[in-house]
């Protein structure tokens, strides 16, 4: 009886738990049949609840496409394999609760997206809430936000999920205000301790040719990496290895 009142009042059901007790005595041959039969659809209850929750948080998250651990190849180069332990320990933790940041950091086509989709989408079914984004995605909507007096509602679209996934950091160079942008996201993130991921095809010492100046590179760096699991990998494209494939 005290599982049902609790599963009761986690759907928000608190008059009908309350009640519960005394309308069951009014019949106490059939004590048992109805305490199953309720249980029964508390339980239905809360189920279809996570579902449609799971389904909004991934529906929110703005993925360009699902991509999970489970269809990850870690066996494809060596760096791969050698951060799976690694990266399987941290999908089964709440990085979001400890609000720690992400990295990963190497050239294209070594799976840097798809570990960070598999990490935003873990989180969507714990029911957290994730935004996945690229740097010039968001700072166009940041810098045209600006521009139109429209920035702070903007800035809290990026600074209020539990998680952001910035992907593709380095392939554009970015002008003074985009940086200054990017940098008060980071900066308002790292202050209230939410999770940032982050792809990048440069190395942290080259940042310096991705933002405006050093100081604003050095100041992004610095916040990212105050709290974080930072992953290299390097070898040949997968994309490339696979169009070879499929030459032969």
């Amino acid at each position: 009886m005290h599982t049902l009142i609790e599963s009761l009042k986690k759907i928000k059901l608190d008059a009908f738990a309350s009640g519960l007790e005394a309308a069951i005595e009014r019949h106490p041959e059939s004590r048992e049949a109805i305490i199953d039969a309720i249980s029964a659809l508390a339980k239905a209850e809360i189920v279809a609840r996570k579902e449609r929750t799971v389904a909004y948080r991934i529906r929110e998250a703005k993925f360009e496409r699902i991509e999970t651990v489970e269809t990850f190849d870690f066996e494809y180069n060596a760096s791969t394999r050698k951060l799976k332990h690694r990266y399987l320990k941290l999908i089964e933790s709440d990085l979001a609760a400890q609000g720690l940041n992400v990295l990963f950091v190497g050239g294209s086509g070594l799976g840097k997206t798809h570990m960070a989709r598999a990490l935003g989408y873990r989180l969507c079914q714990n029911s957290v809430r994730v935004l996945s984004t690229t740097m010039s995605t968001m700072t166009l909507a940041l810098s045209t936000a600006d521009a139109t007096e429209n920035l702070k509602s903007t800035m809290e679209h990026y600074t209020q999920p539990a998680l952001l996934i910035i992907d593709e950091v380095g392939y554009v160079r970015m002008s003074e205000t985009e940086s200054n942008l990017a940098f008060q996201i980071i900066s308002q993130r790292h202050d209230r301790r939410r999770s940032t991921i982050v792809t990048t095809n440069r190395p942290f010492g080259e940042w310096n040719q991705v933002f405006h100046n050093d100081a604003i590179a050095h100041a992004i760096i610095d916040r990212l990496v105050e709290r974080s699991e930072v992953f290299h990998l390097e070898g040949k494209s997968y994309r490339e290895t696979h169009r070879q494939r499929l030459k032969t």
